[in-house]
């Protein structure tokens, strides 16, 4: 089972949304290529704001991704963001397992 998280908060400016779409389809070839991830979600909260979601079964695994995946995507994309974006590391603490 999962036991770590990242959650990261992203404010796009206004009039990138469409970049916002291809800065997560590339964050997805990005995740898909480190097995450390298990589970990853990208998603919408508001006209400007998204998120995305990682898990991992160890906090190694979560080092591993902060070291190379989101963080360094989002300094090589300054330029989209309003505010630099955040990455906060959470715990698993349930979670339904089988869908």
């Amino acid at each position: 089972m999962e036991t770590v998280a990242v959650l990261a908060h992203f404010e796009f400016k206004a009039g990138k949304v469409a970049a916002a779409q291809q800065f997560f389809d590339n964050g997805k070839l990005t995740v898909e290529d480190q097995p450390t991830s298990t589970r990853w979600w990208a998603f919408r909260i508001g006209p400007n704001t998204f998120g995305a979601f990682a898990v991992f079964a160890s906090k190694a695994d979560r080092e591993a991704l902060l070291s190379s995946g989101g963080p360094r995507a989002s300094q090589a994309n300054a330029e989209l963001f309003e505010t630099a974006p955040s990455f906060q590391k959470v715990d698993i603490l349930a979670a339904r397992e089988g869908y």
